[in-house]
């Protein structure tokens, strides 16, 4: 029997991580059926919701300084090797790295501290001798040669195999990061996320997946909350459709996450009598918010894995986005034309398109159904190598 640890993501108060993690899921499941053991572990604790709908192990044991500090006494040190000696492979899942956009410049001796860190269950199973996977991924940009050289010491000395999920990615790793190693290329694995497409209760709505992530990244003339408002308006004056503001990121923690933009905009909306509903993001499950996903008419996204969610799922998405990775997205599903970037969106461009996007909202779907076999096949595709002994 394959035995399998995952780690690198966050399943609380997020989609992506536990998008990514339902894919893994189900890729292990096409292609060894009951033959298999999936462990995840995490190091940080999780919730009760965000736990609820894996039908595998799951843990969360501590790896932290104080860990590693005494790592020969440490419960949790023991029981996360024997999960690692247990294990034939070791995957890390987290969804971007080495990126300039989200990196700061770190001399060479704090670079190669950093990564060993960022990565230390990859680093520990690594001196077991196991085999360790990058799974697919966004890396990059990284002109910053601090990130670069990051990259470059990663994939030599932890990642036996590395995938990423756009060619741009691919070619900053083998240009840029100066990387030896074979990169395979494969769409995000949450395009496999297995979801129901229920028809929302007695009306069609229009999501809109709000990202906190998109402000730190915008450099448009014209905010993106005024963007988000502006279009809101649009849609509700011209076309009187339910409009579902979707949270991705929900930091219990944090002042400024997805659900703070959401509840900023439908504040604003509501001075000019105009209703939006937000989904109680914090209080549902990963799939859960697939499925909200899947039922509606059209998305709008700023957030990745929304987008992942709404294309897999059959639902055209009108992207904003700050990253190379949603143009390679929608190039899989024959969307290319339906993104404007951080730089360029104002409310009337947004609202333009938007217009356009709705029109052809029918031979979109009819796209986006054609090309969903070939994304599912490449993903099982690099599955295939990645996930083997």
């Amino acid at each position: 029997m394959l035995r399998i640890l995952a780690t690198g993501i966050k399943i609380e108060e997020n989609f992506g991580g536990p998008s990514l993690l339902h894919g893994l899921k189900e890729v292990l499941d096409l292609l060894y059926g009951d033959n298999y053991e999936l462990i995840y572990c995490q190091l940080t604790p999780y919730d009760t919701i965000s736990s609820s709908d894996f039908n595998f192990t799951l843990k969360s044991i501590s790896f932290g300084k104080k860990q590693i500090l005494n790592y020969l006494t440490d419960k949790s040190m023991s029981e996360l090797k024997s999960y690692i000696i247990s294990s034939d492979i070791v995957i890390d899942l987290n969804g971007i790295c080495f990126s300039d956009n989200l990196d700061r410049y770190q001399g060479y001796l704090r670079s190669y501290i950093s990564v060993l860190y960022q990565f230390r269950v990859c680093f520990l199973a690594k001196l077991y001798r196991k085999k360790i996977v990058k799974n697919t991924c966004s890396f990059g940009p990284m002109k910053n040669n601090s990130n670069a050289r990051k990259a470059k010491f990663a994939c030599r000395y932890l990642f036996d195999t590395i995938s990423a999920r756009e060619e741009k990615s691919r070619l900053a790793l083998l240009h840029d990061a100066k990387v030896k190693k074979d990169i395979l290329l494969s769409p995000d694995i949450a395009n496999v996320m297995p979801f129901s497409k229920k028809p929302y209760p007695n009306t069609k709505i229009i999501g809109i997946s709000i990202s906190h992530q998109i402000i730190r990244q915008w450099g448009s003339d014209e905010g993106y909350v005024e963007c988000m408002v502006n279009l809101c308006k649009h849609i509700y004056e011209k076309y009187q459709i339910s409009i579902m503001l979707i949270p991705n990121e929900v930091q219990k923690l944090s002042d400024f996450n997805d659900r703070s933009v959401s509840d900023e905009i439908q504040k604003k909306l509501s001075y000019s009598g105009v209703s939006v509903d937000i989904a109680d993001s914090a209080k549902m499950s990963s799939i859960e918010l697939k499925n909200l996903i899947a039922s509606c008419e059209v998305m709008v996204a700023s957030r990745y894995h929304s987008c992942v969610a709404s294309l897999s799922s059959g639902v055209p998405v009108l992207v904003i986005g700050w990253h190379y990775k949603y143009e390679e997205l929608l190039h899989w599903y024959g969307q290319d034309q339906w993104i404007l970037s951080n730089h360029d969106c104002i409310s009337d461009k947004l609202i333009d398109m938007f217009d356009a996007f709705w029109e052809q909202r029918d031979m979109s779907k009819k796209t986006i159904a054609e090309h969903y076999p070939n994304v599912r096949k490449a993903v099982l595709d690099v599955g295939k190598i990645m996930f083997s002994k």
